[in-house]
């Protein structure tokens, strides 16, 4: 147990060193300028809910090359799966509610975001439920680092709790998710290899929902 505990601060540093460099960069730094703030977060929810809408869909296929004696692993994968179903809907929801226009969502994904949600499908389809673990770890659990967005969103644009679902409430359903991933990597990721892909994963799509804001950034 140790070992693993060991692990997973590894992890979190790793995570943080990306977070720490996406927090340094132009869309934070856009964030600050109460012209922007509107725009930047719309645009920001809008490529949130395209990568969104696919994470229950390629936690479910994570599934599909496992060994069937590793049950407890998938039976954690697909329920995660089953429970993330439509969490892309909160965003939807927020935006509508403060009166973004529906097409918005209709738009083509940046080019930045269809390589994270093609990054996952490929960890699914061709690693599988351990490497994806990598991504489940700071994807349930990243909102001490949205703190300096969230408070824009409160203290900036005086978004109430109601307007802030994705933030808000999914937040409390993650913290059990969260509790979950952590469990799954203390039970199934046992090798140097196994290790050494969730390390690789979680590196490269905090380092991808950098370029995802950086893109939205762009845009101005």
């Amino acid at each position: 147990m140790t070992e693993v505990t060991e692990f997973r601060k590894e992890l979190k540093a790793v995570c943080d060193e990306e977070w720490a460099k996406i927090k340094s960069g132009r869309f934070f730094q856009m964030m600050k300028r109460p012209e922007l703030q509107r725009d930047l977060y719309v645009k920001s929810i809008v490529q949130v809910y395209h990568y969104t809408k696919n994470n229950a869909i390629n936690q479910a296929v994570a599934c599909w090359n496992e060994d069937h004696k590793k049950v407890g692993l998938l039976r954690f994968a697909m329920k995660h799966a089953y429970e993330e179903l439509g969490h892309e809907n909160m965003a939807y929801n927020d935006l509508i509610a403060i009166g973004v226009d529906p097409a918005e969502f209709e738009k083509p994904m940046l080019p930045a975001t269809e390589a994270f949600y093609g990054y996952l499908d490929f960890v699914s389809v061709c690693r599988g439920i351990i490497p994806r673990l990598g991504y489940s770890f700071w994807a349930e659990d990243s909102y001490e680092h949205l703190e300096p967005l969230m408070d824009v969103c409160k203290n900036g644009l005086k978004l109430t709790d109601q307007q802030l679902t994705f933030f808000v409430a999914h937040a409390i359903i993650d913290e059990k998710h969260s509790a979950e991933v952590n469990a799954a990597i203390d039970r199934w990721v046992e090798t140097d290899e196994e290790k050494a892909a969730v390390m690789q994963v979680a590196r490269t799509t905090v380092y991808l929902m950098g370029k995802i804001l950086e893109s939205v950034a762009d845009e101005f």
